[in-house]
Protein backbone atom coordinates (compact mmCIF):
# COMPACT_ATOMS: atom_id res chain seq x y z
CA UNK A 1 0.00 0.00 0.00
CA UNK A 2 2.76 2.44 0.71
CA UNK A 3 4.35 1.89 -1.98
CA UNK A 4 1.05 2.47 -4.41
CA UNK A 5 0.49 5.54 -2.39
CA UNK A 6 4.29 7.05 -3.18
CA UNK A 7 3.31 8.29 -6.40
CA UNK A 8 7.36 8.53 -7.73
CA UNK A 9 7.50 5.32 -6.93
CA UNK A 10 6.78 3.54 -10.75
CA UNK A 11 5.32 -0.36 -9.87
CA UNK A 12 6.04 -3.11 -12.22
CA UNK A 13 4.29 -6.13 -13.30
CA UNK A 14 5.92 -7.79 -11.07
CA UNK A 15 5.07 -5.37 -7.92
CA UNK A 16 1.23 -5.89 -9.14
CA UNK A 17 1.42 -9.58 -9.00
CA UNK A 18 3.50 -10.03 -5.50
CA UNK A 19 0.80 -7.17 -4.50
CA UNK A 20 -2.25 -9.82 -5.69
CA UNK A 21 -1.08 -12.65 -3.65
CA UNK A 22 -0.75 -10.10 -0.39
CA UNK A 23 -4.00 -9.13 -0.96
CA UNK A 24 -5.51 -11.96 -1.25
CA UNK A 25 -4.03 -13.31 2.20
CA UNK A 26 -4.49 -10.08 3.88
CA UNK A 27 -8.37 -9.38 2.69
CA UNK A 28 -9.65 -12.08 0.39
CA UNK A 29 -9.41 -13.05 -3.26
CA UNK A 30 -12.27 -10.52 -4.09
CA UNK A 31 -10.70 -7.59 -3.02
CA UNK A 32 -7.66 -8.93 -5.33
CA UNK A 33 -9.47 -9.09 -8.28
CA UNK A 34 -10.84 -5.87 -7.71
CA UNK A 35 -7.08 -4.42 -7.71
CA UNK A 36 -6.74 -6.49 -10.66
CA UNK A 37 -9.30 -4.85 -12.51
CA UNK A 38 -8.22 -1.58 -11.09
CA UNK A 39 -4.98 -2.11 -12.69
CA UNK A 40 -3.71 -0.60 -15.87
CA UNK A 41 -3.34 -2.46 -19.02
CA UNK A 42 0.18 -2.20 -19.13
CA UNK A 43 0.96 -4.08 -16.34
CA UNK A 44 -1.43 -6.56 -16.50
CA UNK A 45 1.59 -8.39 -18.09
CA UNK A 46 2.45 -13.00 -18.05
CA UNK A 47 3.12 -12.60 -14.45
CA UNK A 48 0.18 -10.52 -12.76
CA UNK A 49 -2.32 -13.50 -14.67
CA UNK A 50 -0.18 -16.06 -13.47
CA UNK A 51 -0.30 -14.48 -9.94
CA UNK A 52 -4.19 -14.41 -10.35
CA UNK A 53 -4.38 -17.67 -11.39
CA UNK A 54 -2.72 -18.87 -8.63
CA UNK A 55 -5.26 -16.96 -6.36
CA UNK A 56 -8.12 -18.52 -7.95
CA UNK A 57 -6.48 -22.32 -7.37
CA UNK A 58 -5.55 -21.66 -3.98
CA UNK A 59 -9.00 -20.62 -3.11
CA UNK A 60 -10.34 -23.90 -5.32
CA UNK A 61 -12.35 -21.34 -7.64
CA UNK A 62 -12.12 -24.29 -10.45
CA UNK A 63 -14.51 -22.38 -12.61
CA UNK A 64 -12.62 -19.05 -12.55
CA UNK A 65 -9.88 -20.64 -12.73
CA UNK A 66 -10.68 -22.44 -15.81
CA UNK A 67 -11.76 -19.13 -17.22
CA UNK A 68 -8.90 -17.05 -16.71
CA UNK A 69 -6.76 -19.82 -17.77
CA UNK A 70 -8.61 -20.40 -21.40
CA UNK A 71 -7.95 -16.15 -21.52
CA UNK A 72 -4.32 -16.62 -21.12
CA UNK A 73 -3.92 -19.45 -23.89
CA UNK A 74 -6.21 -17.53 -26.15
CA UNK A 75 -3.71 -14.06 -25.09
CA UNK A 76 -0.76 -16.35 -25.68
CA UNK A 77 0.06 -16.54 -21.71
CA UNK A 78 -0.36 -19.80 -20.87
CA UNK A 79 3.29 -21.17 -20.03
CA UNK A 80 3.93 -23.83 -17.86
CA UNK A 81 3.52 -21.97 -15.07
CA UNK A 82 0.01 -21.52 -15.76
CA UNK A 83 -0.20 -25.44 -17.05
CA UNK A 84 1.28 -26.39 -13.64
CA UNK A 85 -1.37 -24.33 -11.22
CA UNK A 86 -3.99 -26.17 -13.44
CA UNK A 87 -2.70 -29.61 -13.10
CA UNK A 88 -1.92 -28.94 -9.20
CA UNK A 89 -5.94 -27.62 -8.70
CA UNK A 90 -7.23 -30.95 -10.43
CA UNK A 91 -4.51 -32.88 -8.53
CA UNK A 92 -5.69 -31.44 -5.13
CA UNK A 93 -9.67 -32.43 -6.48
CA UNK A 94 -9.15 -35.78 -7.22
CA UNK A 95 -9.60 -35.03 -10.83
CA UNK A 96 -6.60 -37.32 -11.81
CA UNK A 97 -7.51 -37.52 -15.56
CA UNK A 98 -7.61 -33.97 -15.76
CA UNK A 99 -4.31 -33.66 -14.86
CA UNK A 100 -3.53 -36.03 -17.48
CA UNK A 101 -5.22 -34.46 -20.47
CA UNK A 102 -3.47 -30.92 -19.57
CA UNK A 103 -0.23 -32.53 -19.51
CA UNK A 104 -1.48 -33.78 -22.60
CA UNK A 105 -2.53 -30.12 -24.11
CA UNK A 106 0.95 -28.51 -23.00
CA UNK A 107 2.85 -31.23 -25.12
CA UNK A 108 0.49 -30.82 -28.32
CA UNK A 109 1.26 -26.78 -27.61
CA UNK A 110 4.73 -27.02 -27.46
CA UNK A 111 5.02 -25.93 -24.06
CA UNK A 112 7.85 -27.38 -22.33
CA UNK A 113 7.25 -28.55 -19.11
CA UNK A 114 9.84 -28.27 -16.55
CA UNK A 115 10.23 -29.94 -12.91
CA UNK A 116 6.79 -28.73 -11.04
CA UNK A 117 5.24 -30.34 -13.86
CA UNK A 118 6.88 -33.90 -13.66
CA UNK A 119 5.82 -33.87 -9.90
CA UNK A 120 2.49 -32.99 -10.14
CA UNK A 121 2.37 -36.02 -13.06
CA UNK A 122 3.73 -38.62 -10.95
CA UNK A 123 1.47 -36.98 -8.01
CA UNK A 124 -1.31 -38.06 -10.49
CA UNK A 125 0.21 -41.30 -10.89
CA UNK A 126 0.28 -42.25 -7.91
CA UNK A 127 -2.72 -41.24 -6.61
CA UNK A 128 -3.65 -44.43 -8.53
CA UNK A 129 -0.45 -46.39 -7.80
CA UNK A 130 0.09 -46.81 -11.81
CA UNK A 131 3.68 -48.34 -11.70
CA UNK A 132 3.66 -48.71 -15.30
CA UNK A 133 2.66 -45.12 -16.12
CA UNK A 134 5.24 -43.58 -13.48
CA UNK A 135 8.18 -45.62 -15.15
CA UNK A 136 7.27 -44.35 -18.46
CA UNK A 137 7.28 -40.79 -16.60
CA UNK A 138 10.69 -41.88 -15.01
CA UNK A 139 12.28 -42.92 -18.35
CA UNK A 140 11.21 -39.55 -20.31
CA UNK A 141 11.53 -37.55 -17.01
CA UNK A 142 15.12 -39.04 -15.59
CA UNK A 143 17.22 -37.77 -19.30
CA UNK A 144 16.36 -34.66 -18.83
CA UNK A 145 17.13 -33.94 -15.61
CA UNK A 146 13.01 -32.97 -14.92
CA UNK A 147 12.61 -35.24 -11.80
CA UNK A 148 13.05 -33.30 -8.25
CA UNK A 149 13.67 -34.99 -4.99
CA UNK A 150 9.89 -35.31 -3.97
CA UNK A 151 9.03 -37.07 -7.92
CA UNK A 152 11.41 -39.55 -6.66
CA UNK A 153 10.17 -39.90 -3.49
CA UNK A 154 6.67 -40.32 -4.00
CA UNK A 155 7.94 -42.73 -6.83
CA UNK A 156 9.95 -44.66 -4.36
CA UNK A 157 6.67 -44.87 -1.69
CA UNK A 158 4.83 -46.12 -4.92
CA UNK A 159 6.98 -48.82 -5.78
CA UNK A 160 7.48 -49.83 -1.95
CA UNK A 161 3.76 -49.95 -1.55
CA UNK A 162 3.61 -52.18 -4.97
CA UNK A 163 6.29 -54.72 -3.45
CA UNK A 164 9.34 -53.25 -5.36
CA UNK A 165 11.79 -52.92 -2.35
CA UNK A 166 14.57 -52.82 -4.87
CA UNK A 167 13.41 -49.71 -7.32
CA UNK A 168 11.96 -48.10 -3.95
CA UNK A 169 15.82 -48.01 -2.53
CA UNK A 170 17.00 -46.72 -5.66
CA UNK A 171 14.14 -44.10 -5.93
CA UNK A 172 15.05 -42.84 -2.74
CA UNK A 173 18.65 -42.86 -3.50
CA UNK A 174 17.78 -40.67 -6.17
CA UNK A 175 15.58 -38.32 -4.51
CA UNK A 176 18.53 -37.81 -1.84
CA UNK A 177 20.84 -36.91 -4.44
CA UNK A 178 18.37 -33.99 -5.43
CA UNK A 179 18.07 -32.33 -1.99
CA UNK A 180 18.58 -28.96 -1.82
CA UNK A 181 19.41 -28.94 1.81
CA UNK A 182 19.34 -25.42 2.56
CA UNK A 183 15.92 -25.47 0.81
CA UNK A 184 14.05 -28.28 1.47
CA UNK A 185 16.21 -30.23 3.99
CA UNK A 186 13.83 -30.94 6.74
CA UNK A 187 10.96 -31.77 4.36
CA UNK A 188 12.94 -34.10 2.75
CA UNK A 189 15.55 -35.92 4.89
CA UNK A 190 12.41 -36.20 7.27
CA UNK A 191 10.63 -38.15 4.37
CA UNK A 192 13.74 -40.43 3.92
CA UNK A 193 14.01 -41.29 7.44
CA UNK A 194 10.59 -42.24 7.70
CA UNK A 195 10.85 -44.47 4.50
CA UNK A 196 14.00 -45.93 5.52
CA UNK A 197 12.18 -47.42 8.79
CA UNK A 198 9.87 -48.48 6.75
CA UNK A 199 12.18 -50.99 5.05
CA UNK A 200 13.78 -51.96 8.21
CA UNK A 201 17.32 -50.26 7.10
CA UNK A 202 18.38 -49.43 10.50
CA UNK A 203 21.61 -48.68 9.13
CA UNK A 204 20.34 -45.81 6.64
CA UNK A 205 18.27 -44.30 9.08
CA UNK A 206 21.38 -43.90 11.21
CA UNK A 207 23.05 -42.56 8.40
CA UNK A 208 20.48 -40.40 6.66
CA UNK A 209 19.84 -38.47 10.32
CA UNK A 210 24.01 -38.11 9.94
CA UNK A 211 24.04 -36.35 6.94
CA UNK A 212 20.67 -34.15 7.82
CA UNK A 213 22.95 -32.74 10.69
CA UNK A 214 25.55 -31.98 8.27
CA UNK A 215 24.11 -30.77 5.89
CA UNK A 216 21.47 -28.14 7.44
CA UNK A 217 22.42 -25.27 8.67
CA UNK A 218 20.59 -24.87 12.76
CA UNK A 219 19.40 -28.84 12.48
CA UNK A 220 18.89 -28.78 15.98
CA UNK A 221 15.60 -28.67 14.82
CA UNK A 222 12.43 -29.16 16.94
CA UNK A 223 10.30 -31.02 14.06
CA UNK A 224 13.38 -33.00 12.64
CA UNK A 225 13.74 -34.40 16.56
CA UNK A 226 9.96 -35.46 16.69
CA UNK A 227 10.78 -37.64 13.53
CA UNK A 228 13.91 -38.65 14.27
CA UNK A 229 12.22 -39.85 17.52
CA UNK A 230 9.07 -41.13 16.45
CA UNK A 231 10.71 -43.19 13.39
CA UNK A 232 13.02 -44.76 16.23
CA UNK A 233 9.71 -45.64 18.04
CA UNK A 234 8.04 -47.19 15.00
CA UNK A 235 11.59 -49.49 14.65
CA UNK A 236 10.94 -50.33 18.50
CA UNK A 237 13.70 -48.82 19.47
CA UNK A 238 13.16 -47.07 23.07
CA UNK A 239 16.68 -46.92 24.14
CA UNK A 240 17.81 -45.10 20.51
CA UNK A 241 14.84 -43.04 21.05
CA UNK A 242 15.37 -42.13 24.60
CA UNK A 243 18.89 -41.09 23.86
CA UNK A 244 17.62 -38.49 20.78
CA UNK A 245 15.18 -36.78 23.24
CA UNK A 246 18.37 -36.43 25.69
CA UNK A 247 20.02 -34.82 23.14
CA UNK A 248 17.53 -32.81 21.94
CA UNK A 249 16.82 -31.82 25.51
CA UNK A 250 20.73 -30.81 26.03
CA UNK A 251 20.21 -28.72 22.43
CA UNK A 252 16.78 -26.34 22.73
CA UNK A 253 16.19 -23.66 24.09
CA UNK A 254 12.92 -23.49 22.93
CA UNK A 255 10.98 -26.72 24.39
CA UNK A 256 8.49 -28.66 22.55
CA UNK A 257 5.70 -30.34 24.23
CA UNK A 258 4.47 -32.50 21.64
CA UNK A 259 8.30 -33.79 22.17
CA UNK A 260 7.60 -34.98 25.30
CA UNK A 261 4.39 -36.93 23.91
CA UNK A 262 5.85 -38.79 21.54
CA UNK A 263 8.63 -40.49 24.13
CA UNK A 264 5.13 -40.40 26.92
CA UNK A 265 3.03 -41.82 23.96
CA UNK A 266 5.57 -45.13 23.55
CA UNK A 267 5.76 -45.73 27.61
CA UNK A 268 2.20 -45.69 28.58
CA UNK A 269 1.77 -48.02 25.64
CA UNK A 270 4.34 -50.55 26.78
CA UNK A 271 2.74 -49.73 30.46
CA UNK A 272 6.28 -48.43 31.16
CA UNK A 273 4.15 -45.93 33.79
CA UNK A 274 7.57 -44.88 36.30
CA UNK A 275 9.46 -44.03 32.91
CA UNK A 276 6.31 -42.01 32.07
CA UNK A 277 5.51 -40.12 35.64
CA UNK A 278 9.46 -39.45 35.93
CA UNK A 279 9.99 -37.83 31.86
CA UNK A 280 7.06 -35.70 33.13
CA UNK A 281 8.72 -34.68 36.42
CA UNK A 282 11.39 -34.14 34.67
CA UNK A 283 9.71 -31.75 32.10
CA UNK A 284 7.62 -29.81 34.67
CA UNK A 285 10.69 -29.42 36.77
CA UNK A 286 12.52 -27.42 34.02
CA UNK A 287 9.88 -24.88 34.08
CA UNK A 288 8.19 -26.24 31.56
CA UNK A 289 4.24 -26.80 31.31
CA UNK A 290 2.58 -29.97 29.69
CA UNK A 291 -0.05 -29.92 27.55
CA UNK A 292 -3.68 -30.83 28.26
CA UNK A 293 -2.99 -34.07 26.38
CA UNK A 294 0.10 -34.79 27.80
CA UNK A 295 -1.95 -35.35 31.20
CA UNK A 296 -4.70 -37.38 29.06
CA UNK A 297 -1.95 -39.75 27.70
CA UNK A 298 -0.48 -40.12 31.06
CA UNK A 299 -4.30 -41.29 32.24
CA UNK A 300 -4.45 -43.78 29.24
CA UNK A 301 -1.20 -45.26 30.38
CA UNK A 302 -2.75 -45.50 33.96
CA UNK A 303 -5.84 -47.05 32.75
CA UNK A 304 -4.13 -49.47 30.53
CA UNK A 305 -1.95 -51.01 33.80
CA UNK A 306 -5.51 -50.80 35.69
CA UNK A 307 -4.78 -47.58 37.87
CA UNK A 308 -8.09 -46.42 37.19
CA UNK A 309 -7.98 -44.11 40.50
CA UNK A 310 -4.98 -42.19 39.56
CA UNK A 311 -6.05 -42.05 36.14
CA UNK A 312 -9.13 -40.95 36.78
CA UNK A 313 -7.62 -37.92 38.67
CA UNK A 314 -5.20 -37.24 35.78
CA UNK A 315 -8.22 -37.09 32.99
CA UNK A 316 -9.75 -34.68 35.46
CA UNK A 317 -6.16 -32.69 35.36
CA UNK A 318 -6.09 -32.54 31.90
CA UNK A 319 -10.00 -31.23 31.07
CA UNK A 320 -9.31 -28.67 34.28
CA UNK A 321 -6.06 -27.61 32.33
CA UNK A 322 -7.74 -27.54 28.96
CA UNK A 323 -8.25 -24.60 26.37
CA UNK A 324 -11.30 -24.31 24.56
CA UNK A 325 -9.27 -25.04 21.53
CA UNK A 326 -8.48 -28.96 22.44
CA UNK A 327 -11.48 -31.49 21.91
CA UNK A 328 -10.30 -34.55 23.56
CA UNK A 329 -11.16 -38.27 22.51
CA UNK A 330 -13.94 -39.52 24.97
CA UNK A 331 -11.95 -42.72 26.17
CA UNK A 332 -10.41 -41.82 29.20
CA UNK A 333 -13.47 -39.53 30.61
CA UNK A 334 -15.81 -42.61 29.80
CA UNK A 335 -13.47 -45.47 31.39
CA UNK A 336 -13.66 -42.65 34.08
CA UNK A 337 -16.78 -42.36 34.57
CA UNK A 338 -17.56 -46.33 34.10
CA UNK A 339 -15.16 -46.27 37.29
CA UNK A 340 -17.45 -43.65 39.26
CA UNK A 341 -19.84 -45.30 38.20
CA UNK A 342 -18.87 -48.47 40.24
CA UNK A 343 -17.87 -46.01 43.28
CA UNK A 344 -21.48 -44.62 43.41
CA UNK A 345 -19.72 -41.46 43.12
CA UNK A 346 -22.19 -39.19 41.56
CA UNK A 347 -20.37 -36.38 42.57
CA UNK A 348 -17.26 -36.88 40.85
CA UNK A 349 -18.92 -38.28 37.51
CA UNK A 350 -20.64 -34.55 37.62
CA UNK A 351 -17.48 -32.94 37.98
CA UNK A 352 -15.88 -34.96 34.92
CA UNK A 353 -18.54 -33.94 32.79
CA UNK A 354 -18.80 -30.63 33.72
CA UNK A 355 -15.66 -30.30 32.95
CA UNK A 356 -15.58 -32.22 29.40
CA UNK A 357 -18.84 -29.46 28.98
CA UNK A 358 -16.24 -26.68 28.60
CA UNK A 359 -14.47 -28.26 26.04
CA UNK A 360 -17.04 -30.32 23.93
CA UNK A 361 -21.02 -31.54 24.13
CA UNK A 362 -22.22 -34.35 25.91
CA UNK A 363 -22.38 -37.59 24.32
CA UNK A 364 -25.27 -40.29 24.48
CA UNK A 365 -22.46 -42.35 26.10
CA UNK A 366 -21.41 -39.52 28.86
CA UNK A 367 -24.92 -39.14 29.61
CA UNK A 368 -25.38 -43.00 29.87
CA UNK A 369 -22.39 -43.03 32.20
CA UNK A 370 -23.70 -40.30 34.38
CA UNK A 371 -27.07 -42.06 34.38
CA UNK A 372 -25.53 -45.48 35.66
CA UNK A 373 -23.63 -43.57 38.54
CA UNK A 374 -27.03 -42.10 39.67
CA UNK A 375 -28.58 -45.46 39.64
CA UNK A 376 -25.90 -47.61 41.63
CA UNK A 377 -25.60 -44.61 44.34
CA UNK A 378 -29.80 -44.91 44.44
CA UNK A 379 -29.75 -41.19 43.43
CA UNK A 380 -32.96 -39.57 41.59
CA UNK A 381 -32.30 -38.95 37.88
CA UNK A 382 -35.20 -37.38 36.83
CA UNK A 383 -33.16 -34.03 36.63
CA UNK A 384 -30.61 -35.82 35.00
CA UNK A 385 -32.95 -36.96 32.02
CA UNK A 386 -34.45 -33.13 32.12
CA UNK A 387 -30.61 -32.54 30.94
CA UNK A 388 -30.19 -35.11 28.25
CA UNK A 389 -33.79 -33.92 26.80
CA UNK A 390 -32.30 -30.59 26.37
CA UNK A 391 -29.09 -31.31 24.97
CA UNK A 392 -30.88 -33.03 21.89
CA UNK A 393 -30.54 -36.74 22.98
CA UNK A 394 -33.52 -38.88 23.83
CA UNK A 395 -34.08 -41.83 25.99
CA UNK A 396 -33.33 -45.12 24.26
CA UNK A 397 -34.06 -48.73 24.71
CA UNK A 398 -30.23 -48.46 26.71
CA UNK A 399 -31.98 -45.80 28.52
CA UNK A 400 -34.23 -48.01 29.84
CA UNK A 401 -32.08 -50.68 30.49
CA UNK A 402 -30.10 -48.51 32.57
CA UNK A 403 -33.08 -47.41 34.84
CA UNK A 404 -34.37 -50.62 35.14
CA UNK A 405 -30.43 -51.14 36.64
CA UNK A 406 -29.96 -54.08 34.00
CA UNK A 407 -26.15 -54.42 33.52
CA UNK A 408 -24.45 -51.75 31.50
CA UNK A 409 -21.27 -50.93 30.64
CA UNK A 410 -19.58 -47.96 29.04
CA UNK A 411 -18.27 -49.32 25.49
CA UNK A 412 -14.80 -47.47 24.33
CA UNK A 413 -12.37 -47.41 21.84
CA UNK A 414 -9.05 -45.79 21.69
CA UNK A 415 -5.30 -47.15 21.34
CA UNK A 416 -3.14 -45.21 23.90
Amino acid sequence: MWMTERLHLHLSPGDVANRLELITKVYGLDRAVEYFDSMPDQLKQQQCYGSLLKCYAEANCVEKAEELFEKMRGMGMASSYAYNVMMRLYLQNGQVERVHSMYKAMEEGGIVPDIFTIDNLVSAYADVEDVEAIEKVLEKASCNNLMSWHSFAIVGKVFMKAGMQERALQAFQESEKRITARKDGRVAYGFLLTMYADLQMDSEVDRIWDVYRSKVPASACNTMYMCRISVLLKMNDIVGAEKAYEEWESKHVYHDSRLINILLTAYCKEGLMEKAEALVDQFIKKGRTPFSNTWYKLAGGYFKVGQASKAADLTKKALASASNEWKPDLANVLMSINYFAEQKNVEAAEEMASLLQRLVPLTRDVYHGLLKTYVNAGEPASDLLDRMKKDGIEADEETDKILAGEPFRLTYDRDI
